[in-house]
């Protein structure tokens, strides 16, 4: 487990630290919440007269993303959430998704601390989520700010988060993902120290030594490793 003794990242005068979390692998359990999407996928798409193969391959694909294969977790990553989500989406709520437990009691204590001391919890993740708002606590719901949704292995995607919680006095000074591409490309945007980003390993898809040589230093199992609030220092 690494946490480096980086520098404080400093925020400008009247702006307020916000902190960035991917979604799943990190806030929620993507495990349980990803195999209770691909058996509601299923029973849709047999309904709906999908393929067969069809199916097999997008349940496929979509496991390997839960595992953080790494060719799941790059390009491909969009269409293979589409593949098994699409569906369920466009059955405009025909299909329930149960969301009860799915939440990782870490990342709900995180979020509270950090709010609880003024600092700012936006989300960030791959495709919209208007459902997180919906199903996490009510005093977490009311105080979390913009959820995001972007191809986040691409700097540009990161830059224009950044760029519109600037625009608002609020200073993105920390992402924290589970996958590494989306790591990176927030490095290569040039806005985050390497002190704000965070790798937590929740299923062991990439080593520490590799997280490290990708240049993202932190590295921990559990977000209570991480006081978020001590991140950065105010001008």
């Amino acid at each position: 487990m690494t946490r480096p003794d980086l520098d404080k990242i400093i925020v400008p005068s009247g702006m307020t630290p916000v902190h960035s979390f991917d979604i799943w692998g990190v806030l929620i359990d993507a495990n349980v919440l990803g195999g209770r999407k691909v058996d509601a996928y299923q029973r849709l798409a047999q309904e709906i007269g999908i393929e067969p193969e069809v199916i097999a391959q997008n349940v496929n694909d979509y496991n390997a993303l839960l595992r953080g294969e790494a060719w799941a977790t790059g390009e491909r990553k969009g269409a293979i959430i589409d593949g098994v989500e699409k569906p369920l989406i466009d059955a405009h709520g025909k299909v329930a998704i149960d969301y009860t437990g799915v939440f990782y009691d870490d990342s709900l204590t995180t979020m509270r601390s950090i709010l609880d001391a003024g600092e700012g919890v936006i989300v960030f993740s791959s495709k919209p989520a208007p459902w997180l708002k919906q199903n996490i606590s009510p005093d977490l719901a009311e105080r979390i700010g913009e959820i995001y949704a972007g191809a986040k292995n691409k700097p540009e995607a990161f830059r224009t988060v950044v760029e519109q919680e600037r625009a608002i006095n609020r200073y993105p000074v920390s992402h924290t993902a589970d996958e590494l591409p989306e790591l990176k490309a927030a490095l290569q945007s040039g806005l985050f120290s390497p002190s704000g980003l965070i790798y937590i390993n929740r299923n062991d898809s990439n080593s520490e030594q590799t997280v490290n040589d990708a240049g993202i230093k932190i590295y921990v199992p559990t977000l209570a490793d991480i006081r978020y609030t001590s991140l950065s220092k105010r001008e």
